[in-house]
Protein backbone atom coordinates (compact mmCIF):
# COMPACT_ATOMS: atom_id res chain seq x y z
CA UNK A 1 0.00 0.00 0.00
CA UNK A 2 1.48 3.37 -1.03
CA UNK A 3 1.53 6.32 1.46
CA UNK A 4 -0.76 8.44 -1.05
CA UNK A 5 -3.66 5.68 -0.36
CA UNK A 6 -4.14 5.65 3.52
CA UNK A 7 -3.82 9.85 3.20
CA UNK A 8 -6.50 9.85 0.77
CA UNK A 9 -8.43 7.57 2.75
CA UNK A 10 -8.34 10.00 5.57
CA UNK A 11 -9.29 12.60 3.51
CA UNK A 12 -12.70 10.49 3.00
CA UNK A 13 -13.04 10.04 6.31
CA UNK A 14 -12.98 13.32 7.52
CA UNK A 15 -15.15 14.61 4.55
CA UNK A 16 -17.71 12.15 5.54
CA UNK A 17 -17.76 12.96 8.92
CA UNK A 18 -20.31 15.45 10.82
CA UNK A 19 -17.80 18.22 11.37
CA UNK A 20 -16.83 18.74 8.19
CA UNK A 21 -20.49 18.81 7.22
CA UNK A 22 -21.52 21.14 9.70
CA UNK A 23 -18.39 23.24 9.02
CA UNK A 24 -19.63 23.09 4.73
CA UNK A 25 -23.52 24.37 5.71
CA UNK A 26 -22.06 27.12 7.68
CA UNK A 27 -19.62 27.92 4.95
CA UNK A 28 -22.88 28.33 3.05
CA UNK A 29 -24.10 30.83 4.70
CA UNK A 30 -21.44 32.78 4.37
CA UNK A 31 -20.51 32.67 0.59
CA UNK A 32 -24.48 33.25 0.73
CA UNK A 33 -23.88 37.23 1.56
CA UNK A 34 -20.32 37.29 -0.20
CA UNK A 35 -22.44 36.53 -3.28
CA UNK A 36 -24.65 39.21 -2.65
CA UNK A 37 -21.74 41.82 -2.72
CA UNK A 38 -20.51 40.54 -5.95
CA UNK A 39 -23.97 40.87 -7.48
CA UNK A 40 -24.49 44.12 -6.00
CA UNK A 41 -21.18 45.82 -8.08
CA UNK A 42 -22.88 43.60 -11.47
CA UNK A 43 -26.32 46.28 -9.94
CA UNK A 44 -24.16 48.84 -9.59
CA UNK A 45 -22.84 48.61 -13.02
CA UNK A 46 -26.71 48.34 -14.42
CA UNK A 47 -27.99 51.54 -12.53
CA UNK A 48 -25.14 53.63 -13.75
CA UNK A 49 -26.15 52.47 -17.24
CA UNK A 50 -29.81 52.99 -16.33
CA UNK A 51 -28.83 56.62 -15.43
CA UNK A 52 -27.21 57.24 -17.96
CA UNK A 53 -29.72 56.42 -20.42
CA UNK A 54 -32.54 58.79 -18.62
CA UNK A 55 -29.50 61.81 -18.56
CA UNK A 56 -29.06 60.91 -22.19
CA UNK A 57 -33.32 60.98 -23.25
CA UNK A 58 -33.70 64.25 -21.00
CA UNK A 59 -31.27 65.83 -23.10
CA UNK A 60 -32.36 64.11 -26.51
CA UNK A 61 -35.87 65.15 -25.43
CA UNK A 62 -34.83 69.16 -24.50
CA UNK A 63 -32.74 69.16 -27.46
CA UNK A 64 -35.88 68.46 -29.75
CA UNK A 65 -37.90 70.99 -27.72
CA UNK A 66 -35.56 74.17 -28.13
CA UNK A 67 -35.03 72.78 -32.12
CA UNK A 68 -38.82 72.33 -32.61
CA UNK A 69 -39.02 76.41 -31.59
CA UNK A 70 -40.96 78.67 -34.04
CA UNK A 71 -37.74 81.52 -33.64
CA UNK A 72 -33.90 80.68 -32.66
CA UNK A 73 -33.73 81.29 -29.33
CA UNK A 74 -31.57 79.15 -27.20
CA UNK A 75 -33.67 79.96 -23.94
CA UNK A 76 -37.36 80.15 -24.69
CA UNK A 77 -39.94 80.45 -21.79
CA UNK A 78 -41.54 77.28 -22.26
CA UNK A 79 -37.79 75.66 -22.46
CA UNK A 80 -36.40 77.32 -18.95
CA UNK A 81 -40.07 76.93 -17.19
CA UNK A 82 -39.92 73.08 -18.09
CA UNK A 83 -36.07 72.82 -17.40
CA UNK A 84 -36.17 73.75 -14.06
CA UNK A 85 -39.24 71.46 -12.77
CA UNK A 86 -37.36 68.85 -14.83
CA UNK A 87 -34.26 69.44 -13.22
CA UNK A 88 -35.46 69.91 -9.44
CA UNK A 89 -37.57 66.60 -9.75
CA UNK A 90 -35.17 64.24 -11.47
CA UNK A 91 -32.02 66.26 -9.67
CA UNK A 92 -29.76 67.00 -12.64
CA UNK A 93 -28.34 70.37 -13.52
CA UNK A 94 -29.34 71.54 -17.17
CA UNK A 95 -27.36 73.98 -19.65
CA UNK A 96 -28.13 75.18 -22.86
CA UNK A 97 -24.61 76.03 -24.89
CA UNK A 98 -24.40 78.13 -28.10
CA UNK A 99 -22.31 77.70 -30.85
CA UNK A 100 -19.31 78.92 -29.14
CA UNK A 101 -20.23 76.93 -26.02
CA UNK A 102 -21.14 79.66 -24.01
CA UNK A 103 -24.25 79.41 -21.66
CA UNK A 104 -27.19 80.38 -22.85
CA UNK A 105 -29.47 79.00 -20.03
CA UNK A 106 -28.34 77.07 -16.85
CA UNK A 107 -30.75 75.71 -14.00
CA UNK A 108 -28.32 75.09 -11.52
CA UNK A 109 -26.12 73.18 -9.45
CA UNK A 110 -27.84 69.55 -9.01
CA UNK A 111 -29.03 69.48 -5.03
CA UNK A 112 -27.78 66.28 -3.48
CA UNK A 113 -29.49 65.24 -0.41
CA UNK A 114 -26.64 63.52 1.95
CA UNK A 115 -28.69 60.90 4.43
CA UNK A 116 -25.44 58.73 5.45
CA UNK A 117 -23.67 58.83 8.77
CA UNK A 118 -20.74 57.73 7.17
CA UNK A 119 -17.70 59.61 6.43
CA UNK A 120 -16.51 57.32 3.17
CA UNK A 121 -19.34 59.28 0.97
CA UNK A 122 -19.39 62.48 2.83
CA UNK A 123 -17.56 65.62 0.76
CA UNK A 124 -14.14 66.32 1.65
CA UNK A 125 -15.12 69.58 2.76
CA UNK A 126 -18.78 68.88 4.50
CA UNK A 127 -18.49 68.65 8.52
CA UNK A 128 -20.78 65.43 9.39
CA UNK A 129 -22.85 67.37 11.65
CA UNK A 130 -23.33 70.16 8.85
CA UNK A 131 -26.52 70.89 6.61
CA UNK A 132 -27.76 67.32 4.75
CA UNK A 133 -28.12 69.29 0.95
CA UNK A 134 -24.97 69.65 -0.85
CA UNK A 135 -24.94 70.73 -4.08
CA UNK A 136 -23.03 68.82 -7.06
CA UNK A 137 -20.33 71.72 -8.54
CA UNK A 138 -19.50 71.27 -12.08
CA UNK A 139 -17.08 74.90 -12.09
CA UNK A 140 -17.32 75.63 -16.12
CA UNK A 141 -13.58 76.14 -17.06
CA UNK A 142 -11.36 79.16 -16.53
CA UNK A 143 -12.23 80.95 -20.27
CA UNK A 144 -15.92 80.24 -19.00
CA UNK A 145 -16.60 78.30 -22.38
CA UNK A 146 -17.41 74.40 -22.51
CA UNK A 147 -16.32 74.02 -25.85
CA UNK A 148 -13.09 72.10 -25.09
CA UNK A 149 -14.83 69.67 -23.56
CA UNK A 150 -14.95 66.23 -25.68
CA UNK A 151 -18.33 65.86 -25.04
CA UNK A 152 -19.20 69.09 -25.78
CA UNK A 153 -17.07 68.96 -28.74
CA UNK A 154 -19.18 66.10 -30.05
CA UNK A 155 -22.32 67.79 -29.32
CA UNK A 156 -21.77 70.64 -31.34
CA UNK A 157 -19.81 68.68 -34.51
CA UNK A 158 -23.34 67.12 -34.83
CA UNK A 159 -23.19 64.05 -32.99
CA UNK A 160 -24.08 63.02 -29.28
CA UNK A 161 -21.59 63.40 -26.58
CA UNK A 162 -20.82 61.85 -23.04
CA UNK A 163 -18.31 61.85 -20.51
CA UNK A 164 -17.58 61.22 -16.64
CA UNK A 165 -15.29 62.61 -14.34
CA UNK A 166 -14.95 63.11 -10.51
CA UNK A 167 -17.06 65.41 -8.60
CA UNK A 168 -15.09 68.30 -7.09
CA UNK A 169 -16.79 68.17 -4.14
CA UNK A 170 -18.18 64.78 -3.66
CA UNK A 171 -17.60 61.65 -3.53
CA UNK A 172 -18.46 59.62 -6.74
CA UNK A 173 -18.64 60.69 -10.61
CA UNK A 174 -20.80 62.72 -12.61
CA UNK A 175 -22.17 61.87 -15.87
CA UNK A 176 -22.48 64.75 -18.67
CA UNK A 177 -24.26 63.98 -21.80
CA UNK A 178 -24.48 66.51 -24.81
CA UNK A 179 -26.70 66.67 -27.19
CA UNK A 180 -26.54 68.84 -30.72
CA UNK A 181 -29.42 71.17 -31.44
CA UNK A 182 -30.52 71.11 -35.10
CA UNK A 183 -33.89 72.14 -36.45
CA UNK A 184 -33.18 70.53 -39.65
CA UNK A 185 -31.37 67.02 -40.01
CA UNK A 186 -29.43 68.42 -42.74
CA UNK A 187 -28.71 71.61 -41.34
CA UNK A 188 -26.16 73.25 -39.10
CA UNK A 189 -26.02 72.76 -35.14
CA UNK A 190 -27.22 75.83 -33.69
CA UNK A 191 -25.99 74.83 -29.83
CA UNK A 192 -26.51 71.59 -27.49
CA UNK A 193 -28.28 71.09 -24.62
CA UNK A 194 -25.71 69.82 -21.16
CA UNK A 195 -26.98 67.67 -18.85
CA UNK A 196 -25.25 66.83 -16.03
CA UNK A 197 -26.43 64.40 -13.25
CA UNK A 198 -24.11 63.25 -10.12
CA UNK A 199 -23.74 59.46 -9.57
CA UNK A 200 -23.79 60.38 -5.77
CA UNK A 201 -27.29 58.49 -4.96
CA UNK A 202 -26.52 55.28 -6.80
CA UNK A 203 -23.26 55.04 -4.77
CA UNK A 204 -25.13 55.97 -1.47
CA UNK A 205 -28.06 53.46 -2.02
CA UNK A 206 -24.95 50.90 -3.14
CA UNK A 207 -23.04 51.89 -0.47
CA UNK A 208 -25.95 50.96 2.04
CA UNK A 209 -26.38 47.43 0.17
CA UNK A 210 -22.99 46.92 0.40
CA UNK A 211 -22.52 47.77 3.83
CA UNK A 212 -25.47 45.65 5.00
CA UNK A 213 -24.09 42.34 3.10
CA UNK A 214 -20.90 43.01 4.59
CA UNK A 215 -22.58 43.43 8.29
CA UNK A 216 -24.60 40.05 7.07
CA UNK A 217 -21.62 38.12 5.99
CA UNK A 218 -19.48 39.36 9.18
CA UNK A 219 -22.36 37.96 11.27
CA UNK A 220 -22.80 34.83 9.34
CA UNK A 221 -19.00 34.22 9.87
CA UNK A 222 -19.41 35.04 13.50
CA UNK A 223 -22.81 33.00 14.22
CA UNK A 224 -21.26 29.96 11.57
CA UNK A 225 -18.13 29.79 13.97
CA UNK A 226 -20.09 29.40 16.93
CA UNK A 227 -22.59 27.07 15.93
CA UNK A 228 -19.89 24.83 14.32
CA UNK A 229 -18.23 24.96 17.45
CA UNK A 230 -21.14 24.23 19.99
CA UNK A 231 -22.33 21.76 17.30
CA UNK A 232 -19.02 19.92 17.77
CA UNK A 233 -18.99 19.84 21.20
CA UNK A 234 -22.44 18.99 21.36
CA UNK A 235 -22.68 16.10 18.77
CA UNK A 236 -19.50 15.53 16.91
CA UNK A 237 -17.41 15.01 20.51
CA UNK A 238 -20.19 12.67 22.11
CA UNK A 239 -20.07 10.68 18.75
CA UNK A 240 -16.95 10.49 18.74
CA UNK A 241 -16.68 8.88 22.42
CA UNK A 242 -20.12 6.65 21.67
CA UNK A 243 -17.45 5.66 18.95
CA UNK A 244 -14.85 5.16 21.05
CA UNK A 245 -16.77 3.15 23.97
CA UNK A 246 -18.17 1.09 21.22
CA UNK A 247 -14.79 -0.04 19.97
CA UNK A 248 -13.39 -0.91 23.92
CA UNK A 249 -16.98 -3.37 23.88
CA UNK A 250 -15.81 -5.16 20.83
CA UNK A 251 -12.74 -5.38 22.14
CA UNK A 252 -13.91 -7.00 25.15
CA UNK A 253 -13.21 -4.45 27.40
CA UNK A 254 -16.15 -4.19 30.25
CA UNK A 255 -17.46 -1.92 32.44
CA UNK A 256 -17.36 1.12 29.74
CA UNK A 257 -20.05 3.45 30.33
CA UNK A 258 -20.25 7.50 28.70
CA UNK A 259 -21.84 9.21 31.21
CA UNK A 260 -23.26 12.00 29.10
CA UNK A 261 -25.85 14.56 29.94
CA UNK A 262 -28.23 16.24 27.97
CA UNK A 263 -31.87 16.22 27.38
CA UNK A 264 -31.36 15.78 23.35
CA UNK A 265 -31.04 12.94 21.00
CA UNK A 266 -27.21 12.49 21.85
CA UNK A 267 -28.22 11.94 25.38
CA UNK A 268 -30.98 9.72 25.11
CA UNK A 269 -28.41 7.52 22.42
CA UNK A 270 -25.53 7.80 25.43
CA UNK A 271 -28.08 6.59 28.00
CA UNK A 272 -29.23 3.60 26.00
CA UNK A 273 -26.29 3.03 25.16
CA UNK A 274 -24.85 2.73 29.06
CA UNK A 275 -28.11 0.46 29.35
CA UNK A 276 -27.03 -2.17 26.54
CA UNK A 277 -23.32 -1.87 28.16
CA UNK A 278 -24.82 -2.56 31.20
CA UNK A 279 -26.65 -5.41 29.88
CA UNK A 280 -24.35 -6.67 27.95
CA UNK A 281 -22.16 -7.06 31.27
CA UNK A 282 -25.14 -8.66 32.96
CA UNK A 283 -25.33 -11.08 30.21
CA UNK A 284 -21.62 -11.99 30.11
CA UNK A 285 -22.23 -12.78 33.99
CA UNK A 286 -24.92 -14.77 33.63
CA UNK A 287 -23.59 -16.46 31.01
CA UNK A 288 -20.07 -17.51 33.48
CA UNK A 289 -22.39 -18.11 36.32
CA UNK A 290 -24.58 -20.73 34.22
CA UNK A 291 -21.43 -22.76 32.52
CA UNK A 292 -20.65 -22.65 36.43
CA UNK A 293 -23.46 -23.91 37.52
CA UNK A 294 -24.49 -26.25 34.56
CA UNK A 295 -20.43 -27.84 35.11
CA UNK A 296 -21.48 -28.06 38.88
CA UNK A 297 -24.76 -29.91 38.19
CA UNK A 298 -23.48 -31.96 34.98
CA UNK A 299 -20.31 -33.01 37.14
CA UNK A 300 -22.24 -35.16 40.00
CA UNK A 301 -23.80 -37.20 37.56
CA UNK A 302 -21.51 -37.64 35.19
CA UNK A 303 -18.84 -39.09 37.39
CA UNK A 304 -21.37 -40.80 38.70
CA UNK A 305 -21.69 -42.78 35.50
CA UNK A 306 -18.55 -42.95 34.84
CA UNK A 307 -17.87 -44.32 38.53
CA UNK A 308 -20.65 -47.39 37.02
CA UNK A 309 -19.53 -47.91 34.23
CA UNK A 310 -15.94 -48.48 35.46
CA UNK A 311 -17.04 -50.80 38.18
CA UNK A 312 -19.16 -52.44 35.90
CA UNK A 313 -15.95 -52.65 33.41
CA UNK A 314 -13.93 -54.25 36.31
CA UNK A 315 -16.02 -57.05 37.23
CA UNK A 316 -19.14 -55.99 38.92
CA UNK A 317 -21.49 -57.07 35.35
CA UNK A 318 -20.67 -60.38 36.72
CA UNK A 319 -22.51 -60.28 39.54
CA UNK A 320 -26.48 -59.62 38.36
CA UNK A 321 -27.87 -58.01 41.06
CA UNK A 322 -24.68 -55.17 41.09
CA UNK A 323 -25.30 -55.11 37.05
CA UNK A 324 -28.51 -54.22 37.39
CA UNK A 325 -28.38 -52.03 40.67
CA UNK A 326 -25.58 -50.12 38.53
CA UNK A 327 -27.21 -49.74 35.36
CA UNK A 328 -30.17 -48.51 37.01
CA UNK A 329 -28.61 -45.60 39.00
CA UNK A 330 -26.87 -44.82 34.87
CA UNK A 331 -30.03 -44.42 33.61
CA UNK A 332 -31.02 -42.43 36.32
CA UNK A 333 -28.05 -40.35 36.19
CA UNK A 334 -28.99 -40.32 32.23
CA UNK A 335 -32.45 -39.11 32.25
CA UNK A 336 -31.50 -36.59 35.26
CA UNK A 337 -29.01 -35.16 32.20
CA UNK A 338 -31.90 -35.54 30.03
CA UNK A 339 -34.39 -33.11 32.16
CA UNK A 340 -31.38 -30.66 32.84
CA UNK A 341 -30.88 -30.36 29.17
CA UNK A 342 -34.47 -30.22 28.45
CA UNK A 343 -34.61 -27.26 30.92
CA UNK A 344 -31.76 -25.54 30.05
CA UNK A 345 -32.92 -25.03 26.59
CA UNK A 346 -36.66 -24.14 27.84
CA UNK A 347 -34.46 -21.27 29.92
CA UNK A 348 -32.33 -20.40 27.07
CA UNK A 349 -35.28 -20.31 24.56
CA UNK A 350 -37.45 -17.91 27.16
CA UNK A 351 -34.04 -15.60 28.28
CA UNK A 352 -33.04 -15.06 24.32
CA UNK A 353 -36.38 -13.96 22.63
CA UNK A 354 -39.77 -12.84 23.32
CA UNK A 355 -42.55 -14.72 22.13
CA UNK A 356 -45.26 -12.77 20.26
CA UNK A 357 -47.79 -11.30 22.74
CA UNK A 358 -51.45 -11.69 21.62
CA UNK A 359 -54.68 -11.26 23.44
CA UNK A 360 -55.41 -14.03 26.11
CA UNK A 361 -58.34 -15.61 28.03
CA UNK A 362 -56.42 -15.77 30.74
CA UNK A 363 -59.23 -16.98 32.96
CA UNK A 364 -60.07 -19.55 30.66
CA UNK A 365 -55.97 -20.92 30.48
CA UNK A 366 -55.70 -20.62 33.86
CA UNK A 367 -58.61 -22.99 34.49
CA UNK A 368 -57.51 -25.25 31.62
CA UNK A 369 -54.18 -26.17 33.42
CA UNK A 370 -55.51 -25.94 36.77
CA UNK A 371 -58.19 -28.72 35.47
CA UNK A 372 -54.53 -31.21 34.86
CA UNK A 373 -54.29 -31.15 38.63
CA UNK A 374 -56.06 -33.60 40.60
CA UNK A 375 -57.30 -31.67 44.24
CA UNK A 376 -56.66 -28.23 42.18
CA UNK A 377 -59.18 -25.37 42.35
CA UNK A 378 -59.37 -22.15 41.20
CA UNK A 379 -60.81 -19.19 42.35
CA UNK A 380 -61.70 -16.15 40.40
CA UNK A 381 -61.50 -12.79 41.96
CA UNK A 382 -60.39 -10.37 38.64
CA UNK A 383 -62.47 -7.75 37.45
CA UNK A 384 -61.00 -8.33 33.81
CA UNK A 385 -60.47 -12.36 32.05
CA UNK A 386 -58.53 -10.62 29.58
CA UNK A 387 -54.41 -9.81 28.83
CA UNK A 388 -51.71 -9.63 26.00
CA UNK A 389 -49.09 -12.14 26.74
CA UNK A 390 -47.62 -15.04 25.21
CA UNK A 391 -50.31 -17.62 25.49
CA UNK A 392 -47.42 -20.92 25.95
CA UNK A 393 -44.89 -19.20 28.00
CA UNK A 394 -47.96 -18.19 30.58
CA UNK A 395 -49.38 -21.61 30.07
CA UNK A 396 -45.56 -22.73 31.29
CA UNK A 397 -45.25 -20.43 34.41
CA UNK A 398 -48.61 -21.89 35.58
CA UNK A 399 -47.54 -25.32 34.86
CA UNK A 400 -44.62 -25.22 36.83
CA UNK A 401 -45.78 -23.59 39.86
CA UNK A 402 -48.24 -26.17 39.58
CA UNK A 403 -46.18 -29.07 39.09
CA UNK A 404 -43.81 -27.31 42.08
CA UNK A 405 -46.94 -27.57 44.31
CA UNK A 406 -48.26 -30.90 43.35
CA UNK A 407 -44.95 -32.40 44.23
CA UNK A 408 -44.66 -30.68 47.45
CA UNK A 409 -47.86 -31.41 49.12
CA UNK A 410 -49.51 -34.44 50.88
CA UNK A 411 -51.39 -37.19 48.47
CA UNK A 412 -55.13 -36.05 48.10
CA UNK A 413 -54.09 -32.42 49.47
CA UNK A 414 -55.91 -29.16 47.90
CA UNK A 415 -54.20 -26.79 45.65
CA UNK A 416 -55.77 -23.24 45.52
CA UNK A 417 -55.18 -20.84 42.46
CA UNK A 418 -56.18 -17.70 43.64
CA UNK A 419 -56.59 -14.76 40.94
CA UNK A 420 -57.41 -11.32 41.70
CA UNK A 421 -56.73 -8.03 39.66
CA UNK A 422 -57.80 -4.99 38.17
CA UNK A 423 -57.73 -2.57 35.12
CA UNK A 424 -53.87 -3.13 35.37
CA UNK A 425 -53.18 -6.48 35.57
CA UNK A 426 -53.77 -9.86 37.38
CA UNK A 427 -52.06 -11.09 41.00
CA UNK A 428 -51.90 -15.22 40.69
CA UNK A 429 -50.94 -16.94 43.38
CA UNK A 430 -50.62 -21.09 43.65
CA UNK A 431 -51.31 -22.13 47.11
CA UNK A 432 -50.18 -25.82 48.54
CA UNK A 433 -50.67 -27.59 51.76
CA UNK A 434 -46.85 -28.90 52.14
CA UNK A 435 -43.86 -28.85 54.76
CA UNK A 436 -43.31 -24.85 53.53
CA UNK A 437 -40.15 -23.61 52.79
CA UNK A 438 -37.50 -22.70 55.49
CA UNK A 439 -36.02 -18.68 55.91
CA UNK A 440 -32.86 -20.33 54.63
CA UNK A 441 -33.92 -21.30 51.51
CA UNK A 442 -36.87 -19.00 50.69
CA UNK A 443 -34.19 -16.38 49.36
CA UNK A 444 -32.54 -18.87 46.93
CA UNK A 445 -35.70 -20.59 45.44
CA UNK A 446 -35.50 -18.28 42.39
CA UNK A 447 -32.22 -19.30 42.19
CA UNK A 448 -30.98 -21.40 39.24
CA UNK A 449 -30.40 -25.23 39.99
CA UNK A 450 -31.30 -24.74 43.41
CA UNK A 451 -33.43 -27.59 44.57
CA UNK A 452 -34.57 -29.09 47.58
CA UNK A 453 -36.28 -32.14 45.86
CA UNK A 454 -33.64 -33.16 43.60
CA UNK A 455 -33.85 -36.79 45.20
CA UNK A 456 -37.45 -36.67 43.11
CA UNK A 457 -35.85 -35.47 39.66
CA UNK A 458 -36.09 -31.82 41.01
CA UNK A 459 -33.63 -30.02 38.20
CA UNK A 460 -33.92 -26.55 39.93
CA UNK A 461 -34.54 -24.90 36.60
CA UNK A 462 -38.31 -24.58 37.06
CA UNK A 463 -38.47 -21.53 39.49
CA UNK A 464 -35.61 -19.99 37.31
CA UNK A 465 -37.97 -20.34 34.31
CA UNK A 466 -40.96 -18.81 35.73
CA UNK A 467 -39.04 -15.89 37.20
CA UNK A 468 -37.33 -15.17 32.89
CA UNK A 469 -41.03 -15.64 31.72
CA UNK A 470 -42.46 -13.11 34.25
CA UNK A 471 -40.11 -10.46 34.27
CA UNK A 472 -39.95 -10.63 30.17
CA UNK A 473 -43.79 -9.72 30.57
CA UNK A 474 -43.46 -6.56 32.82
CA UNK A 475 -44.24 -8.63 35.62
CA UNK A 476 -42.94 -9.62 39.58
CA UNK A 477 -42.16 -13.15 41.26
CA UNK A 478 -42.12 -13.81 45.02
CA UNK A 479 -43.23 -16.49 47.62
CA UNK A 480 -45.09 -17.02 50.74
CA UNK A 481 -44.48 -19.55 52.92
CA UNK A 482 -43.36 -20.67 56.36
CA UNK A 483 -41.93 -24.03 57.75
CA UNK A 484 -44.74 -26.30 58.13
CA UNK A 485 -47.40 -24.05 56.85
CA UNK A 486 -47.50 -24.73 53.11
CA UNK A 487 -46.05 -22.38 50.16
CA UNK A 488 -47.48 -19.55 48.31
CA UNK A 489 -45.69 -18.90 45.25
CA UNK A 490 -47.56 -16.02 43.39
CA UNK A 491 -46.81 -13.71 40.13
CA UNK A 492 -48.15 -10.65 38.76
CA UNK A 493 -49.01 -10.08 34.86
CA UNK A 494 -49.69 -6.62 32.97
CA UNK A 495 -52.66 -6.94 30.89
CA UNK A 496 -51.59 -4.38 28.42
CA UNK A 497 -54.18 -4.65 26.18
Amino acid sequence: MSAAEPRASRWRRELASIRTRLLLVNAFLVIVPIAGISFARTYERELLRSEEEGVTSLATMLAATVARAPTVDLAPPALTASARVMAQRLHVQVRVLDRAGAVAFDTGPELVEVRTRGRRLLPDSLDPRARRTVAAVDPPPADGGFARRPEVVAALGGAPGRYARRMANMRGFMLFVAQPIRPDPAGPVLGAVYVTRSTYPVLLSLYRVRNALIKVALGSLLVGTLVAIFLTLTISRPLRRLTEAAGRIAAGERGVALKLGGRDEIGHLARDFDAMARALDERLAFISELAANVSHEFKTPIAAVRGAAELLRDGAADDPEARGRFLGNILADAERLSALVTRLLELSRVESRMEARVPLDYRALVEAVAARYAGAAVRWGAAYDHARAAPEQVETVLTNLLDNAARFSPPGAAIEVAVAGDAHGFHTTVRDRGAGISEANRARVWDRFFTTARATGGTGLGLAIVRAIVEAHGGEVGVDAREGEGSAFWFTLPRRL
